[in-house]
C-alpha cells in the first residue's frame, strides 16, 4: 500500500506543470535608445541602466523556469516596442505573447522617498498587476499601490501587460546599493533581488491563472 501511495505521488508531482513551463513572455527595458529615464542626482545612476540591467536578468532566470522570452528593442516609442515585442513572438514561437511586463524604476525630487507601483491599464492586466506588486513591495516595504491610466506600453496590441515601477532611483540609498552591493560576477544585487521578485509575481499570475483565479481587488 505504501509503495501505491508512494508512486501516486511521485507520478501527481511529474503531472503538475511549473507555471512559468512553456510561457511566451515579453520583456521591455523602459528608456534607452539615448533617453536615460529619471536620473539620480548624487549617484548619476540612470534608469535606463537599471532597467536593462534587470531585464537581462530577468531573461535569464524566467528561461531556468521554462519560459520562452522575448526582449523588445529599445525603440524611440512604446507603440513600437510594443509591436516589435508582438512581432517577435509570433515569428519565434507561433504565437500570441502571454504577457509583457515593462520594467521601469521611479522618480522623485525628494533623494529619500521611495516606494513600489504597478501600472495597468484594462481589466484583464489587473491580476498580472497585483501578483507583481505584491511580489516587488518588499524592495521598499512604501506601498504606493495600483495606478490606472493609458501609458502606452499597457494600450496595444490587447497583450496582458503592465509597467513595474518598483523602487526610486533617485532615491540615494537604492542608487548606492545599485552601484556597491555586487556579487561575485559584479552584478548588482538590487538587481538580482527585483528580477527574482519579479519571476515569483510572474509565476504566481500563471498559477492564479491556472486554477481559474481571478486576482484579488483592492
Amino acid at each position: 500500500m505504501n509503495k501505491i501511495i508512494i508512486s501516486g505521488l511521485a507520478f501527481f508531482a511529474l503531472a503538475v506543470t511549473p507555471p512559468l513551463e512553456g510561457k511566451v513572455i515579453a520583456l521591455d527595458a523602459g528608456h534607452g535608445n539615448g533617453d536615460p529615464g529619471a536620473v539620480n542626482q548624487k549617484y548619476q545612476v540612470t534608469e535606463a541602466d537599471v532597467n536593462w540591467g534587470v531585464v537581462v536578468a530577468l531573461e535569464g532566470k524566467l528561461k531556468t523556469q521554462g519560459a520562452k522570452v522575448v526582449i523588445a528593442e529599445r525603440l524611440s516609442t512604446r507603440r513600437e516596442r510594443v509591436t516589435d515585442a508582438v512581432n517577435k513572438c509570433q515569428t519565434l514561437y507561433g504565437r500570441k505573447c502571454d504577457a509583457l511586463v515593462s520594467v521601469h524604476h521611479n522618480w522623485n525630487d525628494d533623494p529619500a522617498h521611495d516606494g513600489t507601483l504597478v501600472i495597468y491599464n484594462e481589466k484583464q492586466d489587473l491580476p498580472l498587476a497585483q501578483a507583481l506588486y505584491d511580489s516587488l513591495l518588499p524592495l521598499t516595504d512604501k506601498p504606493e499601490g495600483f495606478l490606472h491610466g493609458g501609458y502606452g506600453m499597457t494600450v496595444y496590441k490587447n497583450l496582458v501587460s503592465v509597467i513595474t515601477e518598483a523602487y526610486y532611483i533617485t532615491n540615494d540609498e537604492k542608487a548606492a546599493r545599485y552601484l556597491n552591493d555586487l556579487n561575485p560576477d559584479g552584478i548588482s544585487s538590487l538587481v538580482l533581488e527585483e528580477a527574482d521578485a519579479q519571476v515569483a509575481g510572474l509565476a504566481s499570475y500563471f498559477a492564479s491563472q491556472s486554477s481559474g483565479g481571478k486576482g484579488k481587488g483592492r
